[in-house]
């Protein structure tokens, strides 16, 4: 493997994806700047912005057409054609449920099964990973010297990441797990924030700063799909130590949009099924309405009291029936060349997210609070990402942590994942996290009378009673786990003719299970350790020590023979949780 000279970094987002890369030096490891070069202009674009549309346009055959801004333009034109087919925000997809069963409604992209969100993600992977090639090459490096990272939202589950890692592998990406890292979104922030050099609003006396350490603060990653907060607590050596326990939900600011859809354009226009005539006859037209109500929202703050207009496009106006163009006029006191929305209508579209934010946000400064004991003082909390933009999100938080907390956000929130990812990439700075849940494999041991349940007990070739499902724990809900840290356990097959070793992988929020059986418990994944090397052996010289990592972004396992030390295959595949 050559020697990895750049590192690539792709912010894969609902609403919008980029990449930036660096130039990989030795001497700028910790947090000292680097010179990152964003990808800032894309076809059909009109202005530099680090972010292309996570978009893509197929025609009626299923060809890609285009992809990004060009792909909504191109749809917008309709030159693709009547049939062409047009999908965004398909990343929600590959993660259908929230974190502990919670549901927002469906984006328009969330009916998609998981395989083919995969397959829309492997196909805009493909282009980003062919123009950051391009670019990258022509700058004199070839492609085995890149290191690449693309990032994951921190609520995402371990089957979420694998396919999110088996995607990008698909799309051209190196298959090596030491040149394609997967990142939290939050965290990665967390370094783009310590490196801008942000600091509170004080403006007399010692101003708090994240590089400090022993500082503490929590990160509230808010994107188009997706909010994800963590907390962390800066370490010597650069380095960043988990605290909280990473909380999230659907959240994002497509659900913004989503509610001035439904809610807003719905009433305008008299009806659901009015508005689908209109999307049917007119498919360009609600699109370019959401645009211009996406550009209006980022100026709509929490006093607000001038009405909102958005212009009907003549597309549309040539499209209204009788009883739709009534509708309107009769809802807009006889104003119809325009969307008008009042101060109310804009905020209850934001509130359809505004308070799941603030409970989040709650939640993760308890959990603070009792990891900081007595001492006092306000936390700190760091708003990144393309929602942190949001004036009318900013005020409402700052006006909900009035006393407790204080607000601040680095500079261009909207690039904090992306270019923190390009840090994370070059230097990892991560020292520990907290284990979300308690991680642990399905075992066959010693069968213990008036203990254990009976209908378990089955007895071995040895003539030994034995109990299935019994819970071997290997890390804690809660723990703090050092990236680097490694858990061991002993294994060893029941059965001679057993030329694989099967381990299912369970996880639970409870912290001290006894069987995977329990209501809690569900299972993740499995692995399976190749035996068939040391089949010569006596059976109860086949054992083998399991070691798994759960330290970093993704489990890690390995696992060697204890007779022998010989390293052999073992691979851990996740299922999706019921």
């Amino acid at each position: 493997m050559k020697k990895q000279k750049v590192a690539v970094a792709v912010d894969f987002g609902t609403h919008g994806t980029g990449y930036a890369w660096t130039i990989i030096d030795e001497v700028k490891n910790g947090n000292q700047r680097r010179d990152i070069h964003p990808r800032m202009q894309w076809p059909s674009h009109p202005i530099p912005y680090p972010k292309n549309l996570t978009a893509l346009l197929f025609n009626e055959s299923g060809e890609l057409q285009a992809w990004g801004y060009d792909a909504r333009r191109r749809f917008n034109s309709r030159s693709a054609g009547d049939n062409s087919r047009y999908v965004n925000a398909f990343k929600m997809s590959l993660a259908p449920t929230s974190p502990e069963g919670a549901r927002q409604p469906e984006l328009p992209s969330e009916s998609l099964s998981s395989d083919e969100a995969k397959r829309l993600v492997i196909c805009y992977l493909e282009k980003i990973f062919q123009e950051a090639v391009g670019e990258i090459t022509r700058s004199g490096f070839s492609e085995d010297e890149i290191r690449w990272c693309v990032t994951v939202p921190a609520i995402w589950g371990d089957y979420e990441k694998q396919l999110m890692r088996e995607a990008a592998e698909a799309a051209g990406l190196p298959d090596e797990p030491k040149r394609l890292l997967l990142a939290y979104e939050p965290e990665v922030a967390a370094h783009y924030a310590r490196v801008s050099g942000v600091r509170t609003a004080k403006l007399t006396g010692n101003r708090a700063s994240l590089l400090s350490p022993g500082s503490r603060f929590l990160v509230a990653d808010c994107g188009g799909g997706t909010v994800d907060i963590t907390a962390y607590r800066a370490v010597s050596g650069d380095s960043l130590e988990e605290i909280g326990r990473e909380c999230g939900g659907k959240f994002g600011s497509e659900y913004v949009n989503r509610a001035f859809v439904e809610d807003i354009l719905t009433s305008r226009f008299g009806s659901f099924d009015a508005l689908e005539r209109i999307r049917e006859q007119q498919p360009t037209a609600i699109i370019d309405l959401t645009d211009d109500w996406e550009k209006a929202k980022l100026h709509f703050t929490v006093g607000q009291a001038e009405e909102i207009n958005i212009q009907i496009p003549l597309a549309l106006d040539r499209c209204l029936d009788d009883s739709a163009r009534a509708a309107l006029a009769k809802s807009q006191d006889g104003f119809t060349d325009a969307i008008v929305i009042s101060p109310d209508e804009a905020r209850n579209a934001f509130e359809v997210v505004v308070p799941g934010i603030l409970d989040l946000v709650d939640r993760q400064l308890e959990e603070m609070k009792r990891q900081r004991r007595n001492s006092r003082g306000k936390e700190l909390v760091v708003l990144v990402g393309g929602f942190a933009n949001s004036p009318y999100l900013r005020g409402r938080l700052e006006e909900h942590l009035e006393g407790r907390a204080e607000v601040i956000t680095p500079p261009d929130p909207q690039v904090a994942v992306l270019y923190g990812a390009v840090y994370f990439a070059c230097n990892p700075q991560v020292r520990a996290r907290r284990a979300r849940l308690t991680y642990g494999c399905n075992t066959s041991s010693t069968f213990r009378p008036r203990l254990d349940p009976p209908e378990f007990k089955f007895t071995g070739p040895d003539g030994r009673d034995r109990c299935r499902n019994r819970f071997c724990v290997f890390v804690s809900r809660g723990q703090t786990v050092r990236v680097d840290e490694v858990v061991e356990h002993a294994l060893s097959p029941v059965w001679d003719t057993q030329r694989t070793l099967t381990i299912d992988v369970h996880s639970t929020h409870s912290g001290y299970p006894q069987y995977v059986t329990e209501t809690q418990c569900q299972k993740i994944g499995s692995v399976t350790v190749d035996l068939s090397s040391v089949m010569h052996l006596d059976l109860d010289k086949r054992g083998v020590n399991v070691a798994m990592q759960f330290g970093e972004t993704e489990i890690k396992v390995t696992a060697t023979v204890k007779e022998t030390g010989e390293a052999v295959h073992a691979e851990l595949d996740f299922v999706p949780l019921s």
